[in-house]
């Protein structure tokens, strides 16, 4: 499924390009790190493996020594399963190269693949430099069959099983632990994220009969993701949340993503349909005059603070998100969510 940009301009104004192909799009207790030089768990009983995937199929000889991760959850789910990653792309967000839920669980001197995250595309030669034995691109938005062949030629190559995005992100980890050789520690971390979505939810019994919007402020339209195949509507479904009615029967606008419903200024009002409204912002200006638009500022989901500013980081956990971020993007949440049971 194609994605579009949801959050992110660079100080200087520069378009994100990696981080909007993330987003507006994504349809369709972590694992305990592992201390710095621990063995991953894959075992030459489980190879050869061979994998099925959106562009063929790809046999992994051998248990992977040194592998390289294109895309955050690669990244995420290599390091949760003690992976041995020799680069990885780091962030989208220059400032932070870890993303937060992976802090102190991955050195930052692998993460050198920053052309990847700064959308400049994968540098094949600096990739083959590395001599990689598998090369993990399940959630690379820059992943299509031209680039797929030239990484083959490289070392083995699992991508997404049918489209970006177009599958759960339960799935993704476990086709990820497979290509690891370590399917059983895949389904832990998938595990011990569902319990903790479940844990959430029902302590929150609320949520079960509350409706929400998450979008973002670009400019002169506020695209608001409300697709039901999206990631971030598929997760937040999982908390019990809904989107309003009206949002939910309403066709996507032409220009934007699929699943995408563009509001003008003058149709802002709707934003109150909402128990809670998450908006993200797509540059620099944007999130001031949204919340000092006439329309917004005086709309009872921003005066009775049921309205989040969510951080670019926050954002691109809840629109692309993965098994391992679940912990912590549930933690952004809460604030939000406790507010509207009051």
């Amino acid at each position: 499924m194609s994605s579009r940009a949801l959050v992110g301009r660079r100080a200087g104004g520069t378009l994100l390009a990696a981080a909007a192909a993330l987003l507006l799009g994504a349809c369709g207790t972590a694992a305990p790190a592992a201390p710095p030089g621990a063995e991953p768990a894959a075992t030459d009983t489980a190879f050869p493996v061979t994998i099925s995937h959106a562009y063929g199929e790809v046999t992994i000889p051998a248990a992977p020594q040194r592998v390289v991760a294109l895309g955050l959850t690669d990244l995420a789910m290599a390091t949760a399963l003690g992976a041995p990653i020799v680069a990885a792309a780091p962030n989208y967000i220059p400032e932070t190269p870890a993303p937060p839920y992976l802090e102190g669980r991955v050195d930052p001197a692998l993460l050198t693949l920053e052309e990847v995250s700064l959308g400049a595309g994968v540098n094949l030669e600096k990739v083959a430099a590395l001599d990689p034995d598998l090369i993990l691109g399940v959630s690379l938005p820059e992943m299509a069959p031209d680039l797929y062949t030239r990484l083959s030629a490289i070392a083995p190559v699992v991508t997404f099983e049918r489209e970006l995005y177009g599958s759960s992100i339960q799935d993704d980890a476990v086709l990820i632990g497979r290509a690891l050789g370590d399917e059983p520690g895949a389904q832990q971390v998938v595990e011990e994220a569902d319990a903790a979505v479940r844990e959430f939810a029902a302590a929150r019994p609320h949520l079960a009969t509350s409706t929400y919007l998450y979008g973002q402020a670009r400019g002169d339209v506020l695209p608001m993701v409300v697709g039901k195949d999206n990631l971030s509507t598929v997760f937040m479904n999982s908390l019990g949340l809904t989107v309003p009615p009206s949002f939910a029967d309403a066709p996507a606008t032409a220009q934007l993503a699929p699943g995408t419903v563009g509001l003008s200024y003058e149709e802002a009002g709707r934003l109150d349909e909402a128990d809670v409204l998450f908006m993200t912002f797509a540059g620099s200006g944007d999130r001031a005059a949204f919340e000092q638009n006439p329309v917004v500022s005086r709309l009872p989901i921003v005066t009775e603070g049921r309205y989040e500013p969510v951080t670019l980081d926050t954002a691109i956990a809840l629109q692309a998100p993965n098994v391992v971020a679940v912990p912590w993007l549930l933690d952004q949440l809460a604030p939000a969510l406790d507010r509207i049971a009051e």
